[in-house]
């Protein structure tokens, strides 16, 4: 396995810190939670943040901690989408093609929450005023969160962002070809 340090791997897909923190920063806004500091990127560790103040309710916390997937992963696939369906009609990409597919997979590798909004999500869910529907849903997503970030030292973000910027199209057009 390839050891590449962290702040060249966010210097190298910046744009996707970028959407990350803004995903995080338009949930708060969403959900009438303060945003108290942004930073969306720096060569420093953390790459990004977003500090805000408690929102009002754990349905809220839950929105804030994963919009970043959400966003994410649909910008994601909504970028590369034109060189995914190059791909799948094996087209030779051309240098906007390869442009859209950077900026799509470095969007798509950080649609993972952090371990720090996991952490701050499981707080939250622990809390006595948390319905039952809320802890039966973020609990796994908790998990899932966690095990994202343990796996990320094998490239599983990579592998996910590529997984949903090629494959989708790729799916798309196999069931585009089986029900014309």
């Amino acid at each position: 396995m390839i050891f590449i340090p962290a702040p060249i791997i966010a210097a190298l897909t910046f744009p996707g810190v970028v959407v990350h923190e803004a995903a995080h920063q338009l949930a708060c806004r969403l959900t009438d939670t303060p945003v108290l500091d942004v930073k969306y990127f720096q060569m420093e560790n953390p790459s990004g943040y977003v500090i805000h103040a408690r929102p009002s309710g754990p349905w809220k916390h839950f929105f804030i901690s994963v919009a970043p997937f959400l966003v994410n992963t649909l910008l994601a696939i909504a970028i590369a989408f034109p060189v995914g369906l190059g791909a799948a009609g094996n087209v030779e990409p051309g240098l906007i093609e390869m442009l859209l597919g950077w900026l799509g997979i470095s969007v798509g590798m950080h649609a993972f929450p952090s371990t720090g909004d996991a952490s701050s999500l499981w707080q939250s869910i622990k809390a006595p005023d948390t319905g039952w529907a809320l802890r039966l849903l973020a609990t796994p997503i908790c998990g899932l969160i966690f095990l994202g970030a343990v796996l990320s030292v094998v490239w599983f973000d990579a592998i996910y962002a590529a997984a949903i910027c090629f494959g989708t199209p790729h799916l798309l057009v196999e069931y585009m070809a089986a029900h014309p």
